[in-house]
């Protein structure tokens, strides 16, 4: 038989486990959010060709990833919501004594929760490539002695 013991401490881990994701894609689209913000603060209108693409497409990605990345922020929030409404309603039918068994609390996230994340995690990741792009044809070419 499960103890409300047991079951706060795996509900605790899972807890930890969970604002530990939420802590992490808050950093990802703070920095984001912060290389967005500096890349558009030191636009010049110099560039052509595969860098103008590449620049477009660097800010694009930024914030595609920004918004992604929020919406998978979010989706924790929501679930924390809805793991506390169990709660408060498993402790009251326990209280009236309708039920005597403790279930686990069971609550799933939004189903668009996992593919925001890969989402946005794919579009920093272009966007570090589209970066580099920028940059390249713009480094000076440095001669090789023979």
């Amino acid at each position: 038989m499960t103890t409300w013991g047991d079951l706060k401490e795996v509900g605790d881990l899972f807890a930890q486990k969970e604002e530990k994701v939420y802590g992490w894609m808050r950093y990802l689209v703070g920095l984001a959010a912060g290389a967005l913000t500096i890349l558009v603060s030191l636009e010049r209108g110099t560039r052509t060709g595969i860098s103008e693409f590449a620049h477009r497409s660097a800010l694009l990605s930024l914030s595609l990833g920004i918004l992604l990345g929020s919406l998978r922020a979010y989706a924790e929030v929501w679930f924390a919501r809805g793991y506390l409404a169990n709660l408060i309603e498993q402790k009251n039918r326990l209280l009236s004594g309708a039920e005597r068994r403790i279930e686990p609390n069971v609550v799933k996230k939004p189903p668009l929760s996992a593919t925001c994340e890969y989402l946005c995690y794919l579009c920093l990741f272009l966007a570090l490539l589209f970066l580099v792009l920028m940059a390249w044809p713009e480094a000076p070419m440095v001669a090789i002695p023979n």
